[in-house]
């Protein structure tokens, strides 16, 4: 607009003062544009590098890495949550940090842990979640204390397709130890229960698991 009105008034100072100001207005948000792009695609190589070097650590272990199996985006913005690799000594064996998405069925709720170190037991997690002298809001029995609990880790059924099964993960372990021959979705879905409660035996029923 202002080049056009400026071949009809080639001496209008208020125009070319316009001008000059939305040539410098576009010229800034074509770096800033850029300085984007350039952010944009250096993040994804760093994720296509973690994202790589979590495969191959499963990999030591005959599992493999899937997709997310729930929408846990009221959890988090953006990028999917994903698993990465742990920070080590040049002498230490590689480890994963996970999210968890924790799925207690008796009462339909729900945790996110954003990252977790698999070298750490998850009853580590429990014992600051579901300490003995404090309950948690929606534990109106009180029973959910962190010597309690066991959990069972949804994992794909095979390398291919959706569906889905269950294996028991001991929370007195290092979480890697129960992750090896399976193919884990990125954010590992656990199902937290109450042990020998009857919610848990009708979870196993349900679920075709043995009996506690």
């Amino acid at each position: 607009f202002c080049k056009g009105a400026l071949q009809l008034k080639a001496d209008d100072a208020e125009l070319k003062q316009m001008l000059a100001k939305y040539e410098k207005q576009f010229k800034k948000e074509q770096e800033e544009h850029e300085l984007r792009r350039k952010v944009e695609a250096s993040e994804a190589q760093k994720f296509e590098a973690s994202a790589a070097s979590v495969r191959s650590v499963l990999a030591e272990r005959s599992s493999t890495l899937g997709p997310v199996l729930f929408d846990v985006a009221m959890y988090f913005q953006g990028r999917l949550p994903e698993p990465k690799l742990v920070t080590v000594e040049a002498d230490e064996a590689p480890a994963i940090e996970w999210p968890l998405l924790l799925l207690y069925d008796e009462t339909s709720q729900s945790d996110f842990v954003e990252t977790f170190d698999e070298r750490c037991t998850l009853n580590d997690q429990f014992e600051l979640m579901f300490p003995k002298d404090r309950r948690v809001d929606w534990d109106e029995e009180g029973k959910y204390t962190w010597d309690r609990l066991v959990c069972y880790l949804e994992h794909y059924r095979s390398e291919s397709g959706t569906a889905t099964e269950l294996r028991r993960i001991d929370p007195g372990q290092p979480l890697y130890a129960g992750l090896e021959n399976m193919r884990v979705p990125q954010c590992l879905t656990l199902h937290v229960l109450v042990n020998k409660t009857g919610a848990h035996e009708s979870f196993c029923r349900e679920h075709h698991l043995p009996m506690p």
